[in-house]
């Protein structure tokens, strides 16, 4: 559910317990005991729903908070990878790919470092042990820095 969708939601209710608490200070003492506990009982529910609707919101905002922490962790390392064949690398100081080759879907997509592994059915393969996608090995290789 949408958090304004669920933040309208707990105001609303917030608003009906707070109209039957009102109503209750209100009330003479010529109240009935039954329609005394029946109002308890309502003011009692809005207040559990509005407490669970807070929940929700609370989950919610932690979800888009943790994917902020990734999309700013995943923009910071932005510029340090580069594509070649079918892998993205880290660069070095010249900025020439080197090292293992990563991902291009979870880089794309999920802007997750994710090594390619040899497959272990088929070594000429590379795999993604995350999504599975498959890459030819030989467009996917380790580059090994330039000796200088």
């Amino acid at each position: 559910m949408p958090v304004i969708a669920t933040i309208s939601a707990a105001l609303t209710s917030l608003k009906a317990a707070t109209d039957i608490a009102k109503f209750l200070r209100e009330s003479d003492l010529s109240l009935e005991k039954a329609e005394l506990k029946l109002k308890l009982a309502d003011l009692i529910s809005a207040l559990a729903d509005t407490k669970m609707q807070f929940t929700e919101i609370q989950e919610e905002l932690i979800k888009k908070e943790k994917k902020i922490v990734e999309l700013e962790e995943a923009f910071e390392i932005k510029d340090t990878l580069i594509r070649r064949g079918d892998a993205y690398y880290v660069t070095d100081v010249e900025g020439n790919p080197v090292g293992v080759p990563y991902c291009i879907r979870c880089w794309e997509n999920d802007h997750k470092k994710r090594q390619l592994v040899y497959d272990h059915t088929n070594i000429i393969v590379k795999i993604c042990t995350t999504c599975g996608i498959k890459y030819e090995g030989r467009l996917a290789i380790d580059i090994q820095p330039a000796n200088e």
